[in-house]
């Protein structure tokens, strides 16, 4: 007697694709073809957020170098009192360097290249760590430039008389050093989360609740704290200038391109709020899902690409906030656009220079040889008349 032979699931889709045969075993799948392309397109959108963000990414820590390059020689030739507003920027510069090392290595390398294993686990420590850290930072150094400008413009006098030089790099070692203790810890047990060891134990349901709670109260305190103190900064300051808008003077030239920067600043934290909140969601919506079984995420397939979705969104945003940070920094402080635009020029220079050297070159080259050209056609020439004379 003969057994009947099974058919595939997938027997009556229009498009298939090789890697269905993973999900064979899942018959109780309401929509087969449904389900299998809603899976491939969480695939597609995966691929692209890797790619994105391997690129974008990239581009924000080059232009944070980039930024670095221009600010600190400009830092070391400044005065004291000088030093005071741009000890930030340099720190923001920093921190969105660090930051873009953190996502090509989380999502760029160990999410794609080095499997979650209890040997890997020290990387993943030290890759969210340096996530977490640098985050932290580059919020401080955002309050920290806000409350240098309002002390700047507002109150000069304690500005100049009252905060040192000294008190600055204190804030900023205060910055760095809470940085790094909220950041071990915390990737540490997030860490566990992923990759189950031995010496630290964190499961989902064990501590993993407590370490969301952690890290939405410390994560969004923060962003409210930078937010409101880049508003109240940038409010103030724009009643400052009504006070004196008949006034066409450098001060306040100044002021104006101290509120432009602190603008794109204030749309800078709000995208990084926006990405920073996403994870929340994420893990909120993903307390209501009971199985985890490959056929569990096949016949819901729609969350898939949900969580695709919202891991795209997420690095996005971030990159985009990290390419605009330090190019407002670049363009619209004049101190730095000058030191800019004084590089562009001179490599413009040399790139013409070189340019002309090497057509030069080329050209006496030409010349050279058409004269050596010219002088064997004259010996030919000698050679022949003197070959005719003979016969």
């Amino acid at each position: 007697m003969s057994q009947p032979v099974a058919t595939s699931i997938f027997s009556n889709c229009s498009t298939h694709y090789d890697w269905e045969i993973v999900f064979e075993y899942c018959t109780n799948a309401t929509n087969p073809c449904k389900s299998v392309q809603q899976i491939e397109t969480s695939i597609i959108i995966a691929y692209v957020d890797y790619y994105s963000s391997v690129t974008l990414f990239s581009i924000a820590g080059l232009i944070n170098i980039y930024c670095l390059l221009i600010i600190i020689p400009l830092y070391r030739k400044m005065q004291d009192g000088t030093k005071k507003k741009y000890i930030f920027l340099i720190t923001r510069c920093i921190a969105g360097l660090l930051t873009s090392c953190a996502w090509l290595l989380i999502q760029c390398i160990y999410l794609r290249f080095i499997a979650p294993t209890s040997g890997n686990f020290p990387y993943y420590v030290l890759a969210l760590a340096l996530y977490i850290g640098s985050t932290y930072v580059l919020l401080g150094s955002y309050v920290g430039m806000a409350a240098i400008l309002y002390l700047g413009v507002l109150n000069p006098i304690a500005f100049n008389q009252y905060l040192k030089l000294r008190t600055v790099y204190i804030a900023v070692c205060v910055i760095f050093l809470t940085a790094i203790v909220l950041s071990i810890p915390l990737a540490t047990l997030q860490a566990a989360i992923a990759i189950p060891t031995a010496s630290v134990k964190c499961t989902d349901k064990s501590c993993a609740p407590l370490i969301t709670l952690i890290n939405l109260i410390l994560v969004s305190g923060s962003l409210l704290i930078t937010i409101i103190s880049s508003s109240f900064v940038l409010i103030s300051l724009k009643r400052h200038r009504k006070q004196f808008k008949k006034l066409d003077t450098v001060s306040n030239t100044s002021l104006n391109s101290a509120l432009r920067l602190l603008s794109w600043t204030l749309f800078a934290e709000i995208l990084i709020s926006v990405a920073e909140i996403i994870p929340f969601v994420f893990m909120e919506y993903k307390k209501h899902q009971r199985s985890t079984s490959g056929c569990y995420w096949f016949n819901h397939a729609s969350r898939v690409v949900s969580e695709a979705s919202f891991a795209l969104i997420e690095s996005s945003i971030w990159s985009i906030a990290l390419i605009i940070d330090p190019l407002t920094n670049v363009i619209l402080d004049t101190t730095v656009s000058k030191q800019a635009t004084n590089q562009i020029k001179w490599a413009r220079k040399s790139f013409v220079g070189l340019a002309r050297n090497m057509t030069g070159k080329v050209s006496r080259r030409r010349i050279t040889n058409g004269k050596e050209m010219q002088v064997c056609q004259e010996e030919q020439i000698i050679q022949l008349d003197t070959i005719s004379s003979i016969t």
